[in-house]
């Protein structure tokens, strides 16, 4: 193995380790913040523009994204939504999106119940108890189910009871559903309450957007597979957003990981040119490394991929736990490798100068790992060391950022532990979007 080969495995190896450092503080972040949860609410609040339908769907019990319970036909004031809006997200980090629609489903197809059904339903009630009555309401159930029944179905059962009052009082309370449902956009039966639903949303913005989402469907069935779409959409849009935080919060830590170990690229670059025996260390330890660091990297996906976000809920303290044994398990993993890294503070006398140049060492005037050096006055090259370090840093910085799947897929390769990554980059989605995977997500 030529030296060139052996310094790229070992500044590969270490890139890969301070990456997975990197994805696991970013997990402690996120668990200790409770991020992946927020960034969720906050889709969710967006896509739903209506503040009555927000809290309300936020408090559904398929949701449960805030700890407060209310009936999903309850009036709410516009204070009462916005309370129970900015409430605290539980830590629910996951919706799919079939529960979602069903939960919109049903949040609008109660308030239908309300303004279409119900006058039919209390007329209905007077009718005495017998075979008839019985029959009605399972048709005016069905009708608000979905089911098979028409209007035209539910009229011929009027017309076939006995009592001329009853047959007027029912005529007159079915006339009034079936001016209710004329004012629907399509006529479609089983789309009957989830349109009526939709023309009672008070937020007029949204009530358009969900109308044009709903508009062309032919049946419930494919209003349910467009509203998935819908919110597939919306949750992919979210998860760029909490993608793009991530990284920034990934950048700060890298900077301050970097800061905090004196990891720096130029340096670690010319320890390892200039010591053979520590490259040759390092790289026999990366491919040793390379089936551990695989399990790592499963273990500590970026907490922006799908994988991540669909990890079954842990309670905070123990997602913290658990993540902050892998961090510490990762950092004894670097500091075994007894590399060039760290601060020291040594004044540099002239007799340290001519010891180490008598020993053929190198000047320790040089040295990017002393801080005395950085000092105004104490080195006369001190701006030019600054520069190198700032550009040091910066590199690992950059380098870090760019996420443990790409570090580790690039040891396999040039150790030759494999030819395929074991986790594709994360693409995000807080997500959310669950039935088409994007990648919210770090």
């Amino acid at each position: 193995m030529t030296s060139i080969l052996e310094v790229a495995i070992g500044m590969v190896f270490i890139y890969s380790l301070l990456s997975i450092l990197v994805t696991q503080i970013n997990n402690v972040i996120l668990n200790v913040m409770n991020l992946r949860a927020k960034q969720l609410k906050e889709g969710l609040v967006e896509l739903v523009q209506d503040k009555e339908l927000q809290a309300k769907l936020l408090a559904h019990p398929l949701i449960r994204m805030v700890e407060v319970k209310i009936s999903p036909s309850a009036s709410l004031s516009r204070e009462q939504a916005e309370d129970i809006i900015s409430s605290n997200p539980t830590q629910v980090t996951y919706i799919h999106p079939s529960t979602f629609v069903e939960a919109l489903l049903s949040l609008m197809t109660t308030q239908t119940d309300t303004t279409i059904f119900k006058p039919l339903e209390e007329a209905i009630s007077y009718l005495p108890n017998n075979d008839s009555k019985v029959r009605l309401r399972e048709m005016v159930r069905d009708l608000r189910s979905f089911g098979d029944t028409d209007t035209n179905k539910l009229r011929g059962a009027i017309l076939e009871l006995p009592n001329e009052n009853h047959k007027q009082a029912l005529s007159y309370s079915l006339e009034a559903v079936e001016d209710a449902l004329g004012r629907l956009p399509i006529k479609a039966g089983q789309l009957v309450p989830l349109l009526e639903g939709i023309r009672s949303i008070k937020d007029e913005a949204f009530q358009d957007a969900i109308k044009t989402v709903v508009v062309t469907a032919q049946s419930l069935d494919d209003a349910r597979v467009k509203l998935e779409s819908w919110f597939n959409d919306g949750m992919n849009r979210i998860s760029e957003l909490y993608k793009r935080k991530i990284q920034l919060i990934s950048m700060i830590v890298g900077l301050f990981m970097a800061l905090a170990l004196n990891a720096d690229s130029l340096q670690l670059l010319r320890a390892f040119w200039d010591d053979p025996a520590l490259r040759a260390a390092v790289a026999e330890s990366a491919r040793n490394a390379v089936p551990t660091l695989e399990d790592q990297v499963g273990q500590s996906s970026d907490p922006t991929s799908d994988a991540a976000n669909q990890i079954p809920w842990q309670p905070p303290e123990d997602a913290v736990a658990q993540s902050s044994a892998e961090l510490q398990a990762s950092v004894q993993q670097l500091l075994d490798l007894q590399l060039p890294i760290g601060w020291e503070f040594t004044p540099v006398t002239e007799e340290l100068i001519y010891t180490s140049q008598a020993a053929g060492l190198s000047d320790p005037r040089e040295n990017l790992r002393n801080l005395w050096n950085f000092i105004p006055g104490n080195n006369p090259d001190w701006l030019g060391l600054l520069l190198q370090k700032v550009v040091g840093l910066a590199a690992t910085m950059i380098a870090i950022a760019q996420g443990a799947p790409f570090w580790f897929d690039l040891l396999r390769r040039i150790t030759g532990g494999g030819s395929s990554s074991p986790a594709a980059p994360a693409t995000v989605n807080v997500t959310v979007n669950r039935d088409e995977k994007v990648d919210v997500l770090g």
